[in-house]
């Protein structure tokens, strides 16, 4: 969430409705207009302000201050902004986001994404120790991808806190693989500051170039897909290409000679 509204606010998108600040300013007449308004959005769209005031049993003039409490210059603006608020909320069509994956894989192909996964698998067979970090879904995604490399001979560990020091490099090559969709998570920024300091390699894993993240990075790879964010929630675009990345990489990890390992069987097979 906090990544979208950095992002949106670089782009010139006026602050979305119902912020924590927002419904904190309301007084007890205002919150009860908040409460039939959250629970009646699609009504509430064709409504005028009569109609609202008669709805929640307030004035007109107790409505136009309940919308200017909303960062709405009026009713007008207020009704637009719910609008998009309402929009952003609806789910996309299950067809339109294996449109997208589809378009991943096809991109997936390409010499361009071959090539990024080749320079990807260098960095990794140079590295004494590998660490990967992200927050939230993305943090999820470090844990499984260092579960992933050290499956196969590179141990790995996946770091969710955003404080978690970084670790001292006593001469060893150090690789820190970071993971965010959006590549402007401040946490990350932060962090990422002090593993520079350390002169710690920085492999990023994000959805576009140009991000701050990106360029902080020594190599990034993108999987370029559309943005899913429903307001005043969470980040919802889809993982799969992230998952596939770190599959992908861990193949040619597995395949290349230098840390090939032998099968493993169970005990329970012997």
């Amino acid at each position: 969430m906090r990544d979208y509204y950095l992002e949106n606010d670089k782009k010139g998108v006026s602050e979305l409705l119902f912020t924590y600040k927002q419904i904190a300013s309301l007084n007890e007449t205002e919150t009860h207009i908040y409460q039939y308004v959250i629970k009646n959005i699609p009504e509430v769209i064709k409504m005028s302000v009569r109609d609202i005031a008669d709805e929640a049993h307030v004035s007109t003039a107790t409505v136009i201050r309940f919308c200017q409490k909303l960062n709405c210059q009026g009713f007008v603006e207020f009704k637009t902004k719910l609008k998009l608020f309402h929009e952003g909320m609806i789910l996309p069509h299950t067809d339109d986001e294996i449109d997208m994956i589809l378009d991943f894989f096809e991109y997936a192909k390409s010499q361009e994404f071959q090539n990024k996964i080749k320079k990807f698998v260098q960095y990794v067979q140079k590295a004494d120790s590998i660490f990967f970090l992200g927050i939230g879904t993305s943090g999820l995604l470090g844990k499984y991808g260092a579960r992933y490399f050290s499956n196969i001979g590179y141990f790995s560990h996946g770091i969710e806190d955003p404080y978690y020091p970084p670790p001292i490099d006593n001469g060893r090559n150090l690789l820190l693989i970071v993971l965010s969709e959006s590549g402007e998570t401040r946490e990350i920024i932060d962090q990422l500051k002090m593993y520079q300091a350390k002169n710690i390699k920085i492999v990023a894993i994000t959805n576009k170039a140009g991000t701050t993240i990106d360029q902080m990075a020594d190599f990034s790879i993108y999987y370029y897909v559309k943005d899913m964010i429903l307001p005043q929630t969470y980040n919802i675009s889809t993982q799969v290409p992230v998952l596939y990345i770190l599959e992908r990489v861990t193949r040619e990890l597995q395949n290349s000679e230098e840390k090939a390992l032998p099968l493993k069987f169970s005990s329970r097979n012997i």
